[in-house]
């Protein structure tokens, strides 16, 4: 007999309900949110299992927790979980979710058990970290620029002496904090810059990211760190969809409604367009394959967009294959070099 259990799972707490295959609730059960309870009570129900929770910060914990306990289990995105109508508690949701996974109308959330998922922990605090020193720079700029000061070039951040030309007492409070805060996140960012460079040399899949122009060791680590496992994708056109590269269009009863990106990862899509615009200023063929793109007429947004693809999918292959990117332009220039 399949059973199908949902999971409401809290750091205090966790509810399971159990349904069978006619959607009959067989059983429900709290129990607090430790590993002993956890499988305790899974491994108390026979027969097949299938168990689905929402992805959540506890979400790769339980992944790894269950994945050997059950026959079929979902990491379900929350997204695409229709809502319910009436009170919202622990019980409900478990109840909720159970129901939508014996309809099989849930939405999986990738999830792996290798080093890439771990080093995504380092790329999140990396994002918080430098989101953190532009937006404190920011800040401590405008306080100059509202004194009528001077605020071009980036050498007013090395100088905190100029806090001194604020007239106003308080304003030269506030700018003091941001100087220092900004020194001393600076210092955390070289601590994780080396971090970067330690995890490169370890990873032969970050070392070949870094020979595609534009892409950095950080965006390298960027990449593989989201994408995990390069086979999961069955072509170029379902990982751009994933970097958000592409848009879907809407249409209903032959009417069209606009064109959307399907949900994915937003950092992927900064990454690729910020390696196009590193290939910009270079000389590579993919530079060459972007101007390409400019005399058949197409608008400088829409040709950069066609760039990032490029390099999107480069990307993929590279990490499917695990090779080198080998630019055929500057091997061609180089033949020619050596001719003359």
């Amino acid at each position: 007999m399949r059973n199908y259990i949902g999971l409401d799972a809290h750091s205090a707490t966790s509810t399971f309900v159990v349904v069978n295959k006619e959607g009959i609730e067989l059983d429900r059960r709290q129990v607090m949110t430790t590993e002993k309870n956890l499988l305790s009570y899974v491994r108390s129900i026979k027969g097949e299992k299938s168990l689905t929770f929402e992805e959540t910060n506890l979400s790769q914990w339980l992944w790894f927790l269950f994945k050997e306990e059950v026959d079929d289990l979902i990491v379900c995105n929350p997204c695409y979980v229709s809502k319910k109508q009436g009170p919202k508690n622990d019980y409900r949701d478990a109840r909720h979710l159970a129901g939508e996974l014996r309809c099989n109308n849930l939405t999986a959330v990738f999830h792996e058990d290798n080093e890439f998922m771990d080093m995504r922990a380092l790329i999140g605090a990396y994002s918080d970290l430098t989101g953190e020193i532009v937006r404190s720079k920011n800040r401590y700029k405008a306080l100059f620029r509202s004194a009528g000061l001077n605020t071009k070039g980036q050498t007013m951040y090395k100088m905190p002496q100029r806090v001194q030309e604020l007239s106003r007492p308080m304003h030269q409070f506030v700018a003091d904090d941001f100087i220092n805060r900004i020194l001393f996140l600076e210092d955390r960012k070289k601590l994780f810059l080396k971090e970067f460079e330690s995890i490169k040399t370890k990873h032969k899949a970050i070392r070949n990211l870094s020979t595609i122009p534009g892409i950095s060791k950080i965006r390298g680590a960027y990449i593989t760190a989201l994408i995990c496992s390069p086979h999961r994708f069955q072509n170029k056109h379902k990982f751009w969809a994933y970097s958000m590269l592409v848009k879907y269009n809407q249409e209903s009863d032959g009417k069209s409604y606009g064109k959307v990106n399907v949900r994915g990862r937003k950092e992927l899509k900064n990454i690729f367009l910020g390696a196009a615009e590193g290939v910009l200023r270079g000389t590579s063929s993919l530079k060459k394959y972007h101007d390409d793109l400019l005399l058949k007429g197409l608008e400088r947004r829409a040709a950069k967009v066609s760039l990032a693809r490029k390099i999107a999918a480069i990307s993929l292959s590279l990490l499917k294959n695990n090779t080198v990117y080998r630019d055929k332009h500057e091997e061609v220039r180089k033949r020619a070099n050596k001719k003359n």
